[in-house]
């Protein structure tokens, strides 16, 4: 019964699936409920998570039923990847405020160092020297009107660089139907504990304090359908809540989190934040609206638990790391890293555990990149176990070493990128020792074909990659039946997996 209603619920749809972005880096989509639990299949597979920020608590389906989205209803997220354009002139803006910065420091301490930082306190600029943040308020201080109109005139120059400063900060969407209309602003005492990192609700309403960044929520506020706006890690990211129709919309922007981070450099790069994003009200409603270009999923979300990941949208998602590490004092030399990948065959992928298949079944889709596809047309018609050895000769072994350990990257060097990504290279490796192993385990031709996976470790010769091994040890427990057609004119690989 659960199934069906689901398949007949239009999903995300009725509005909902227009927020799904040509754009995302990631899409993961499941179903709210009060009884449901994610399948254990996709916890084992390496795929970047929505942050903790959106309260959904991983999309587990009891913590999106209790965040108000209507049961047995799709509810999916996204990540969304900056365009090329936006990351160069992020980063072009970002090197151009950290030179303004410094100048005005400079100039800034030439009026006077004793009661500077109280100067700019009263002009609600403390956060825009270094140091002051840092600095024990002095009220012995006083102020004249001319020593404040000369401090603004000498940080002018840095409130106009401000102005002109536009971050790709790391956007997350989640989004759905609801059948609850202000579920979050009642419920939101209960809701925000989720989230260690600590949040602050703001209501529609509401009065704000005049302090860097209340500009902006005051204008978000006023956004259409704007339900309530949550800051959270001490400034560092903004949940924006929203209902437009019977759609529950949330949208989270953060500044990126870098570990290496701490001391003086992380508490004025704090500093300003605030007034970054007081300078940005047109670029946040911007990023709010639905996406000019929309994008269907290669797999039907009302269909079961989904993971759609794009190459990429990861790859603009990693370099706009980079810009944001910029802005944070973090100087990485891509030169000085050392990345090692093999060829990119599939630059689309999208995972799939069915409802009704008690979590034991994965369907993907691999969209084929143009080398992927030349790839394999050298082999068309052939038997499978007759193509391998051809098909093999792309196999490397993928390897990264950052140029700075700590970088929160979601594509380079992690398990999505070696194991997912650089996969289906390592594909004929293992299947012809599987067929040595086990004659008659390989049936069909290379544009359609299927494997037989006996139980048991896979053949030694096969080396873990990373991320691999809660996949590997349930591989081991049954005999399983891989599948694999070439569809859509030989550009997609559509695969099952599940055990015989």
């Amino acid at each position: 019964m659960f199934v069906g209603q689901v398949l007949l619920g239009c999903g995300v749809g009725k509005g909902a699936s227009e927020w799904i972005s040509s754009d995302a880096a990631v899409v993961r989509c499941t179903i709210a409920g009060r009884n449901l639990r994610l399948p254990r299949l996709l916890d084992e597979l390496p795929t970047p998570l929505p942050p903790t920020g959106l309260y959904a608590q991983t999309l587990d389906p009891i913590a999106l039923d209790q965040l108000g989205f209507e049961r047995e209803r799709a509810v999916c997220a996204t990540l969304e990847a900056p365009d090329e354009a936006s990351i160069a002139s992020a980063s072009a803006a970002i090197e151009q405020l950290l030179r303004v910065r410094d100048e005005v420091d400079t100039a800034a301490r030439e009026l006077g160092e004793g009661c500077l930082c109280m100067h700019a306190d009263r002009l609600g600029a403390r956060e825009l020297l270094s140091g002051c943040m840092r600095r024990a308020t002095a009220p012995e201080c006083t102020s004249s009107p001319e020593q404040l109109a000369t401090l603004e005139q000498t940080l002018a120059p840095l409130r106009e660089q401000l102005a002109a400063t536009t971050l790709p900060r790391v956007h997350w969407r989640l989004f759905g139907r609801t059948d609850r209309p202000g579920h979050f602003a009642a419920r939101h005492g209960e809701i925000v504990a989720r989230h260690a990192g600590g949040s602050e609700v703001f209501l529609r309403g509401m009065p704000l304090l005049d302090r860097p960044g209340s500009r902006t929520l005051a204008g978000l506020l006023a956004h259409e359908g704007v339900v309530a706006l949550v800051r959270q890690d001490s400034g560092r990211a903004l949940l924006v809540v929203r209902e437009i129709g019977d759609v529950l919309i949330l949208d989270h922007f953060a500044h990126g989190s870098f570990p290496s981070l701490e001391g003086p450099a992380l508490a004025d790069l704090h500093g300003l934040l605030g007034h970054l994003d007081d300078a940005q009200l047109a670029w946040f409603r911007a990023a709010l609206a639905p996406p000019t270009s929309g994008r269907t999923l290669q797999l039907d979300p009302r269909r079961g638990y989904l993971v759609e990941l794009d190459h990429a949208a990861l790859e603009r998602v990693d370099r706009a790391t980079l810009v944001l590490a910029s802005l944070a004092g973090i100087d990485y030399d891509e030169e000085a890293e050392q990345r090692v990948v093999p060829p990119l065959l599939v630059d689309r992928i999208t995972l799939q555990v069915p409802f009704g298949s008690e979590g034991e079944q994965l369907v993907a889709r691999l969209r084929l990149s143009d080398e992927g596809r030349r790839w394999l047309a050298g082999s068309a018609g052939l038997e499978l176990r007759d193509a391998l050895a051809g098909l093999s000769v792309l196999e490397q072994t993928p390897s990264f070493e950052p140029a700075l350990p700590g970088m929160p990257f979601l594509l380079r060097g992690e398990p999505l990128e070696q194991l997912l990504f650089a996969g289906p290279s390592a594909a004929p490796g293992l299947f012809a020792l599987i067929a040595a192993g086990q004659p008659g385990s390989v049936e069909g031709e290379v544009d359609e074909f299927e494997i037989h996976l006996p139980s048991g470790p896979l053949p030694a010769d096969v080396v873990a990659r990373e991320g691999s091994d809660e996949l590997r040890e349930r591989l081991s427990l049954a005999p399983h039946r891989l599948a694999v057609e070439q569809i859509e004119g030989g550009r997609v690989l559509a695969i099952e997996l599940e055990p015989e």
